[in-house]
């Protein structure tokens, strides 16, 4: 995909359907681009209003975080130990890739610092770095695996 892209440039629906799958879905059980990046783009813009209790229709029971099998719920938590820190943490979606049932993004991640943060005080800095992630998805349109770096040593500057 040329040139940056944000989360506004994905068309909105709803996209809380949990048991029916992606409208996308192919017989050989692969998923659409667009029904992917569509639903990354809402998954994504709950997580920027960090309304941790809507998730639950993007995740599946247990998510693969970079190798660990990790529950719905501490999913969630980690998410909100990371917003403590930044309570106005915002992930902006720059590259998308999608590969059959896998997605890869850059993000951009922005915030400030109110708590310590390895190392570094809660002195209100505001911080941003670079992540890397891919996501898989199920035939239900649900994230089952997480593989994700960033430089959180930025976040500590």
């Amino acid at each position: 995909m040329p040139g940056n892209i944000t989360t506004s440039a994905f068309p909105t629906r709803d996209t809380t359907r949990q048991a029916s799958g992606l409208a996308g879905e192919r017989d050989d059980g692969s998923v659409n681009r667009d029904e992917v990046l569509t639903r990354y783009a809402s998954y994504l813009a709950m997580c920027n209003r960090h309304d941790w209790a809507r998730l639950t229709p993007f995740l599946a029971d247990t998510i693969v975080v970079n190798g660990r099998p990790t529950s719905r719920a501490e999913y969630a938590d980690d998410l909100r130990a990371l917003v403590a820190v930044f309570p106005d943490y915002r992930w902006q979606l720059q590259r998308a890739l999608v590969e059959g049932d896998w997605l890869a993004v850059r993000l951009h991640d922005t915030g400030t610092r109110v708590a310590e943060f390895l190392g570094a005080p809660g002195d209100g800095s505001a911080v941003e770095t670079t992540e890397f992630a891919m996501y898989h998805f199920d035939t239900n349109g649900l994230i089952t695996h997480v593989e994700v770096t960033a430089d959180d040593a930025r976040l500590a500057r």
